[in-house]
């Protein structure tokens, strides 16, 4: 828990897929809100369930295990602190575009159900900060010495967090629907926000696992 809570919470934070699912949500309502959702959290199953499970079959002693572990997290920090880097020097070519840029991925979202389910597929299979944080959780889970509905159960409560940004405003919608958009200045703010918040998650994330690494 120690070493998965901090990195879980920050793999939350995703202001693209929140700022999408919201769209989603607002224009064709709580079922189109449903296959957008199911096709993110479909691909944190689809790669979350091998993580952990080779991982878990791999390394049978203890000590192998947690060493493979080490290695694993060391090279999940190394890929998000270089794409945090990248995002920097980016932003720093581009800064007079930045606003323009921020808000790319939140354009022309598709209609129908099978076109939102691969649009939140592609959306979270393409979400480079939150992934590698996921993973580094997922292959930790696989090294607990634990019954394997334990962890099954570990892998299902770090996937409905991880998740949050696309069934929040699901959610939302369901219980307050008359506060469930978000205002144009809101959303504003928050696409100018997005590269910030994701440069300051992978840095932020890289250093977490980095500091259990070196902990042992």
């Amino acid at each position: 828990m120690v070493h998965s809570l901090p990195l879980v919470l920050i793999a939350a934070v995703s202001p693209v897929l929140f700022l999408n699912a919201s769209r989603v949500v607002e224009a064709a309502g709580i079922s189109a809100g449903l296959y957008f959702a199911g096709g993110a959290v479909l691909c944190l199953v689809a790669l979350g369930i091998p993580t952990m499970g080779l991982m878990g079959a791999a390394t049978s002693q203890r000590v192998a295990a947690d060493l493979a572990s080490r290695g694993v997290d060391l090279a999940l920090a190394l890929v998000l602190i270089a794409y945090g880097a990248w995002q920097v020097v980016r932003s720093r070519r581009n800064r007079t575009g930045a606003g323009a840029t921020s808000g790319t991925k939140d354009d022309a979202l598709p209609t129908g159900g099978h076109a939102l389910f691969a649009a939140g597929l592609l959306g979270m299979i393409t979400n480079f900060t939150s992934l590698p944080l996921y993973l580094s959780v997922a292959q930790r889970i696989g090294t607990v010495t634990a019954p394997w509905w334990t962890r099954a159960l570990l892998l299902i409560l770090v996937i409905v967090v991880v998740a949050t940004p696309v069934w929040f405003p699901v959610g939302l919608r369901a219980v307050a629907p008359k506060h469930s958009g978000i205002r144009p200045e809101t959303r504003r703010r928050i696409q100018t926000a997005t590269q910030r918040i994701s440069i300051g998650a992978c840095f932020l994330g890289g250093a977490v696992i980095t500091w259990h690494v070196l902990r042992g």
